[in-house]
């Protein structure tokens, strides 16, 4: 049989342990959603890269395409 001292010890050894347990636990879970929110924020960023170095081809093409169309009569322009 324990003796009152012993219980009151092993309950606050209990909750120690509760309490460290339930801080490791809150450390993991904001470090994992913080790798996470990083991941989320560095694939967001390339995919609007890539829509952005698309865009800018398409616009190069364009250039390109009115650039070398035939001209008939070009304007001059008056000195």
């Amino acid at each position: 049989m324990m003796t009152p001292p012993q219980v009151l010890a092993v309950a606050a050894l209990g909750g120690l342990a509760a309490i460290i347990i339930s801080a490791l636990f809150i450390a993991l879970a904001l470090g994992l959603y913080t790798i996470i929110d990083r991941i989320v924020d560095l694939r967001e960023d390339h995919r609007v890269r890539r829509a952005h170095k698309r865009q800018q081809r398409a616009d190069l093409a364009t250039c390109q395409a009115i650039s070398s169309l035939p001209t008939a009569h070009h304007p001059r322009e008056l000195s």
